[in-house]
């Protein structure tokens, strides 16, 4: 007999057959969006071709926005972690973790075209991904302030001000890169990664003058 009463089955317990399921869907929904565009998923699509039956897509995701939410959010998460983990593995001053970090961001965004597209293109075909989009730039911003205050001696009380550089950084550097996907900005990534760089290099160097501003 290999199902055990523990729910165990040929060595497999209930909860890691649900995860492989998870995982089945969101890896061929990574594959029909990047590929293919938000309109091409279906419940039905994406059930066959990760020979998952649909009743079981129902216990990890609620609906087809709930999948590409879900989806969206691992390929932001897992950008955002290689940033934040490169700038604290790379020596040197300020400027050299800004830029190190700023390059695995791009990077890690942009090495699959697949999550390049749902990242940027795809999320404004879907009030969902739209919202996940935002949340994730939210995240970016969130990070920035991190990295910012371990990095630089900020008095406290300049919230505003680096609360407003945060924004600024994030909603610019994703629309440059959006642009320079669709082919509007023509030049090779190291160079994207260059512009993006001494732009976040630029607006730190000015948080100072900013802040005092708005004091």
């Amino acid at each position: 007999m290999t199902r055990a009463f523990n729910g165990t089955y040929r060595g497999t317990s209930t909860d890691e057959r649900r995860e492989q399921r998870r995982r089945r869907l969101l890896d061929t929904a990574l594959e029909i969006v990047g590929t293919q565009g938000l309109a091409a998923l279906t419940v039905r699509g994406v059930c066959e071709q990760a020979k998952v039956g649909p009743r079981f897509f129902y216990e990890s995701f609620s609906d087809l926005d709930a999948l590409a939410a879900a989806l969206l959010d691992e390929v932001q998460t897992a950008a955002l972690d290689q940033a934040r983990g490169t700038m604290i593995e790379t020596p040197g001053d300020p400027e050299t973790k800004i830029r190190a970090g700023v390059a695995a961001l791009i990077i890690a965004m942009t090495d699959d075209p697949r999550r390049a597209n749902i990242a940027f293109a795809q999320a404004y075909g879907s009030e969902a991904l739209m919202r996940m989009r935002f949340d994730g730039m939210r995240k970016v911003a969130a990070t920035i302030i991190e990295q910012t205050r371990m990095l630089l001696d900020i008095p406290a009380g300049d919230d505003t001000a680096l609360t407003a550089l945060a924004q600024l950084i994030t909603g610019g550097a994703a629309e440059l890169i959006l642009v320079w996907l669709d082919g509007g900005l023509k030049v090779e990534r190291p160079v994207l990664i260059e512009i993006v760089a001494d732009y976040v290099v630029a607006m730190v160097d000015r948080l100072p003058g900013t802040a005092a501003k708005l004091r």
